[in-house]
């Protein structure tokens, strides 16, 4: 081989290593200037998603609400107006602290901590002549969400995706019942049913993600927006009427019903538990929880969110 040719493919090669070099100091430099701890703070609102019908709110059977539906009899008994109830429990507004750590300039790892304060839905709905009965839901909880952020790396707006889990760690469902019966304790005499009860969760996993950008304002603090989704289905563990009480109105003075009220409740109409499999008997206890089929909450939602981003 020409020794000239040679001694210039060892220079070609050499300058092709040297720049490789250069090329990965640059990197890892860069890469270490991107490393380091943050923390986001900020909130947001999520809209309805994934729209399903709603769980059975009534086990004993005392609004006279079919399950999710919202029902309207004319004032004559002739018709009646029926409308599905679809939807979710996961509108409503979030507030969350979520401590980060970049390992480079493009990936990090993120440990959110939400806590979501649900808007109160409409469940179920019954208007007839003689009775007016609703039912409202809603949750408020806890939840952390550990995931992935992924972000090319731009020095002024720098989009990014973030894919991780949903897991709810405190908190409960709340429904809220109230039925009206007009003249229902004879000529004059209204008659007001209001309850309210909670529903505790079992382990529950769900998904969350988004796309957002980072705005800086300085070389530690920025600003940020995303847009968001969850997607959440909670399990049912146990539940318990925790207010129970019934009123009659004449003439403008409302007083107790004796014997119903929520002490006068035996414990299998004030106490439930959830389960996928079970075997009842036709006389069951009443000094005991009654057991009643699973159901499973659809928390899912879309939304926004903004805050700030500090560096530390």
């Amino acid at each position: 081989m020409n020794y000239f040719l040679y001694n210039k493919q060892i220079k070609v090669q050499g300058l092709y290593v040297l720049l490789a070099c250069l090329s990965a100091f640059t990197l890892i430099s860069s890469n270490a200037d991107a490393q380091g701890f943050y923390l986001r703070v900020g909130g947001g609102y999520s809209f309805e998603s994934a729209k399903t019908e709603f769980s059975d709110a009534d086990p004993n059977g005392l609004t006279g609400i079919t399950q999710s539906t919202d029902i309207t009899v004319s004032a004559d008994g002739s018709t009646a107006t029926v409308t599905s109830l679809k939807g979710s429990l996961g509108a409503g507004f979030k507030f969350n602290a979520t401590p980060g750590y970049m390992f480079n300039r493009f990936i990090g790892a993120e440990m959110g901590i939400n806590y979501f304060c649900g808007d109160e839905t409409l469940i179920g709905r019954l208007h007839t002549p003689t009775t007016h009965s609703e039912e409202i839901a809603y949750i408020r909880g806890l939840d952390v969400a550990p995931a992935i952020l992924l972000t090319p790396g731009f020095e002024t707006i720098n989009p990014y995706v973030r894919l991780g889990l949903l897991i709810p760690v405190a908190g409960d469902l709340t429904i809220e019942t109230s039925v009206d019966r007009p003249n229902g304790g004879g000529a004059g005499t209204d008659i007001a049913v209001r309850g309210e009860a909670e529903v505790t969760p079992k382990f529950s996993l769900g998904y969350t993600g988004a796309i957002g950008i980072i705005v800086p304002v300085t070389d530690r603090f920025s600003i940020f927006g995303e847009a968001e989704f969850k997607s959440l289905s909670i399990k049912s563990d146990e539940a318990e009427i925790t207010s129970y009480t019934t009123t009659a109105t004449t003439d403008g003075q409302t007083m107790l019903v004796p014997g119903e009220q929520l002490e006068d409740l035996p414990v299998s109409e004030r106490k439930f538990i959830f389960k996928d499999e079970f075997t009842t008997s036709i006389e069951e206890p009443t000094d005991e929880p009654r057991t009643i089929p699973s159901q499973e909450v659809n928390a899912s939602g879309a939304g926004l969110n903004i805050g700030v981003r500090i560096g530390f």
